[in-house]
C-alpha cells in the first residue's frame, strides 16, 4: 500500500490533535491515529518475523508455554487506543518541559497495561512493548506540538530528558531496599538498568546500534523481513537484555549475545544458510528456556523510529 493510501485510510476529522493540511486542496490527518497505526504495524511485524530465537511467531511459540501467537494479537488490539492517547498526551503536553513529559504518559501506560492483562488473562506479552512505544508516540506528540523535527536525534533528546532520573530514582535511589519489581532485582543482583536505563539514555542501543543496522540492510536493498532478522542479531549481541537474565543468570545472557555475535560475524543477512542458522539457534534457546523479549521490545521499536522518520522527512 502506497504512503497516500494509508494517509487516506487514517484520515479522521474528529480527532483532536491533527497535522493540518498544506493547501486546500489536501485534507488533514489525525497525528495520533496515524503515529498508532505505525506502533500497532511495528507490534505486528514483530512477532509474525519467523524465525525468531526463543520468541512467539508464527512456526511456535519460543520458550514460551503461556502465550502464543493469538496471545499477542488480542494484546496488540486491546493496546492500539493507548497508543493514540500517548500522542494527543505529548501533543497537549508541549507547552510544558520535557522533562514532566513521563509523569503525564505513565498513567496511560498503567491503563494499557490493565488492558493487555485483561486480553491476555493476566500473560504479560506487551508490558515492555508498552513502555517503549509509549515514550516514541509521546516524543512525536511533544516534538509535532512544539512544532519541531521529527527524527531520531530529536526523539533520542526528548526521552533521555524525559527519563533521565529514572534510574537514579527507581534504582539507584532503592539500592538498600528490599526489592520489589524485577527490575530492582535485576540492578541490585547484576547492576543490569533495564528498561529504564534503555530509556535514560534516549534508547541509546536502538539509536547506536540498531537503526544503522536496519538502515544499511535497506540501502543494500534487501527484504523488510531480512532486515529485521539482522537487527535482531544485533540487539540480542549488544542489548543486556534483563529477560535473559532472569531465565539463565548472566551465563544465560552471554550465551545469546556470543551465538548472536557469531551469526553477524558469519555475515548476518548475508550468509546464505541465515535463515537455517536462526531456526537452529531457536531449538537451542527453547532447550535452555531463554527468551530474549528485551530485544524484541527494541526490534519493533526500531522498525516504529525508522517509519516516523521517513514519513516526517518526506511530509
Amino acid at each position: 500500500m502506497s504512503m497516500n493510501a494509508t494517509l487516506e485510510l487514517l484520515i479522521d476529522f474528529s480527532q483532536e490533535v491533527a497535522v493540518a493540511a498544506p493547501s486546500p486542496s489536501q485534507r488533514a490527518f489525525s497525528l495520533p491515529k496515524l503515529v498508532a497505526h505505525l506502533a500497532y504495524h511495528a507490534m505486528m511485524l514483530e512477532v509474525h518475523l519467523t524465525p525468531k530465537p526463543g520468541l512467539v511467531d508464527t512456526a511456535n511459540n519460543g520458550s514460551h508455554d503461556d502465550m502464543t501467537l493469538d496471545t499477542f494479537v488480542a494484546s496488540a488490539d486491546a493496546i492500539v487506543p493507548y497508543l493514540e492517547r500517548f500522542v494527543a498526551a505529548g501533543s497537549h503536553h508541549s507547552r510544558h518541559p520535557v522533562t514532566q513529559l513521563l509523569h503525564v504518559l505513565r498513567p496511560i501506560g498503567v491503563e494499557a497495561e490493565r488492558a493487555m492483562f485483561r486480553a491476555t488473562n493476566g500473560v504479560n506479552t506487551h508490558k515492555g512493548m508498552i513502555f517503549n512505544l509509549g515514550l516514541i508516540c509521546g516524543a512525536v506528540g511533544w516534538l509535532k506540538g512544539k512544532q519541531l523535527k521529527v527524527d531520531a536525534l530529536h526523539i533520542k533528546e526528548v526521552i533521555r530528558q524525559a527519563c533521565e532520573f529514572l534510574v537514579f530514582d527507581e534504582l539507584k535511589g532503592k539500592a538498600k531496599q528490599e526489592p520489589k519489581t524485577a527490575g530492582e532485582r535485576m540492578f541490585q543482583q547484576y547492576g543490569l538498568t533495564g528498561a529504564r536505563g534503555e530509556a535514560a539514555s534516549g534508547l541509546g542501543t536502538i539509536m547506536k546500534h540498531a537503526l544503522p543496522a536496519y538502515q544499511m540492510c535497506l540501502r543494500n536493498g534487501v527484504s523488510t523481513e531480512q532486515a529485521m532478522w539482522h537487527t535482531l542479531l544485533v540487539l540480542m549481541a549488544n542489548n543486556d537484555d534483563s529477560n535473559l537474565v532472569s531465565r539463565g543468570g548472566i551465563e544465560g545472557l552471554r550465551l545469546v549475545q556470543n551465538h548472536a555475535a557469531h551469526l553477524l560475524n558469519l555475515g548476518g543477512y548475508q550468509y546464505a544458510e541465515i535463515e537455517n542458522e536462526l531456526i537452529a539457534f531457536d531449538k537451542m534457546l527453547i532447550e535452555k528456556h531463554l527468551s530474549p523479549g528485551g530485544s524484541a521490545d527494541l526490534l519493533a521499536a526500531t522498525w516504529l523510529v525508522h517509519e516516523l522518520v521517513e514519513l516526517f522527512d518526506n511530509e
